[in-house]
Parts: C-alpha cells; sequence; structure tokens
C-alpha cells in the first residue's frame, strides 16, 4: 500500500487577510484625517470605513490617535524618500525644496493637522520624533558633515544649528500661514542661510 502524499493548500494571492485588513486600516484612518482634524476622527468611523470591527483595530494599536498617527507616517514615507545627486552642498539645498514642496501639497496639509492635533501628548510627540523627526535630521547632519569635508561649508558649521536655521521659518510659514511658503522665499532663504557657512 503506497501512503498518499500530503500536499499544502495552495497559497492565494495578495496580502494575508490580517495585514490587508491593517493596511484598510491605515487607508480609511488617512482618508478621514484628510477631511477631518485629528480629535474629531472616530474609532468607529475608521472602521466601518476599513470594513473591519471596532474591536479589530486593538489587534495592533492602541488607540485612535496612534492609528491615525502611523496611517499618516507611512503615507508620507514615498513622497519624502530621499533623492537628489550633486555636490552635498546641492544636495543639501533639493532636499530642503523637496521638504517645502511636501508641505504645501495636500500631503503637507494632512501632515500639518497631526502635527498640531498631537500637540500636548507627549508619547504621541515622541512618536513623532523617533519616527519622522530624528531618522530625517540624521539624514541632514550626513550631508552637512559630506559638505564640510568637501570643502563646501566651514569647518566650524554646527549641523544642527544650520538644520534649524533653514528649516525654523519654514516650519514656522507652514503652521501659521501668516506668508506664503512659495518658492521665491525658500531659495532666498537657503541662498542666505548657506551663505553664512560657506568658506569666504
Amino acid at each position: 500500500m503506497t501512503a498518499e502524499k500530503t500536499q499544502n493548500p495552495p497559497r492565494t494571492p495578495g496580502r494575508p487577510r490580517s495585514e490587508q485588513a491593517k493596511q484598510d486600516i491605515l487607508h480609511a484612518a488617512y482618508k478621514l484625517l484628510k477631511n477631518k482634524g485629528l480629535k474629531s476622527v472616530r474609532s468607529h468611523e475608521i472602521a466601518r470605513s476599513a470594513g473591519v470591527s471596532s474591536a479589530t483595530l486593538y489587534r495592533w494599536w492602541d488607540s485612535k490617535e496612534e492609528i491615525i498617527f502611523d496611517a499618516c507616517t507611512e503615507h508620507v514615507k514615498p513622497v519624502l524618500a530621499i533623492a537628489g545627486h550633486g555636490s552635498p552642498l546641492r544636495r543639501l539645498r533639493d532636499l530642503v525644496l523637496q521638504v517645502t514642496n511636501f508641505m504645501r501639497s495636500e500631503d503637507g496639509k494632512v501632515m500639518a493637522r497631526l502635527v498640531t492635533g498631537i500637540h500636548g501628548d507627549k508619547k504621541l510627540q515622541g512618536m513623532f520624533l523617533e519616527r519622522f523627526v530624528f531618522p530625517r535630521r540624521q539624514i541632514h547632519r550626513r550631508i552637512i558633515q559630506e559638505a564640510i569635508d568637501a570643502g563646501e561649508l566651514k569647518h566650524t558649521t554646527d549641523p544642527e544649528l544650520l538644520i534649524d536655521v533653514l528649516h525654523g521659518p519654514i516650519f514656522f510659514r507652514w503652521l501659521q500661514e501668516h506668508a506664503p511658503l512659495d518658492k521665491d522665499f525658500v531659495e532666498t532663504l537657503v541662498e542666505k542661510v548657506i551663505s553664512a557657512f560657506t568658506p569666504k
């Protein structure tokens, strides 16, 4: 008597069901944040829009705010992917312009809602710093150090100071909207700031 071989059932194409549900939740949360402030979005709205139960939300997250936070940061990762060619100084200029273009976009408006919505929440502010701010500052520091090593910036340049001076006015206009965050302003800002840090 020949033993029958057992075969594994064929794998279904696409994401596993649980992973698909998780992505649907993130997509639904981001879509809701595009139309509302952080505090106006409700957990049951996210669940209904994603086609899952409210209990399913808390398989991966502890709060509605964490769902929205992850939805937003995941959505903008491809938008803010680091690109650029040429000298370190040229890449630094391009990176500042890239960030500004993002801030002026619809995705930038959603991110602004997130930033203002998490104000006062130490846990979410910490998550934002760890997942978004600190990694990008590390990229800036690396490029600035390359520019220092190449002699394009003064050897006395403080990378942290340069990052803040470049981005502080942009961030302020982004959130306050007291003046336009346009290309002319950013290019003028970058040129004046960079000139203060370049060897004479």
